[in-house]
């Protein structure tokens, strides 16, 4: 099986890896340098399922030329997939602003499968600054000294204290979307009465 992700930072890399390790250990996991066509910070639920499905179509696009160059009898037919992992924040009703993941999944035949999760509420202090423009990752990183959060723990282990980290945070999302591809077939063994 071979894996495209759509993004070259290793948190959604490893996020992808772990997802697949019980199931498919030994996936082909290659990592691609594709636009999300959205904001670098999303500002909605829709703009940020919109960035996952971009990154997941763009790497199906480019991972499957590259297989192609690679192995010439690649067909549709193939157990390919790619993925697009994008994290954007909303507002609620109450204009709380709130942390949101989605993820999709692409197979060869165009077939596509989203989940999405991981929501909880942004701190004030780092909605305030994300509300005057900021993105959350830059943001929390100027909070923390610097630190390129993004690329390592991300908001998520800042705030809890590194008791879950983003790789985990998108590592559910990225399972379930997998999940839902893999289990596609199941309304074929259920007896529906």
């Amino acid at each position: 099986m071979q894996i495209f992700v759509g993004s070259t930072n290793p948190v959604k890399i490893n996020a992808v890896t772990q997802a697949v390790a019980e199931t498919f250990p030994t996936a082909v996991i290659t990592s691609l340098d594709v636009p999300s066509g959205i904001a670098d910070q999303p500002r909605s639920d829709q703009e940020t399922r919109r960035g996952a499905y971009n990154r997941a179509v763009a790497a199906m696009h480019d991972g499957f030329d590259q297989l192609k160059l690679k192995y010439p009898k690649t067909n549709k037919n193939a157990e390919v997939l790619a993925i697009g992992l994008e994290g954007g924040v909303f507002e609620m009703p109450d204009s709380e602003l709130w942390s949101t993941v989605w993820a999709c999944v692409v197979d060869a035949q165009g077939n596509t499968f989203e989940s999405n999760g991981a929501r909880f509420k942004v701190p004030d202090t780092i909605a305030k600054a994300i509300r005057a423009g900021g993105e959350m990752g830059p943001v929390v990183s100027k909070l923390m000294g610097g630190k390129d959060i993004r690329r390592g723990q991300g908001a998520i282990g800042v705030i809890t204290n590194n008791f879950i980290d983003r790789t985990e945070e998108y590592s559910v999302i990225a399972k379930m979307a997998l999940g839902l591809w893999y289990g596609q077939d199941w309304q074929k063994n259920a007896s529906i009465s």
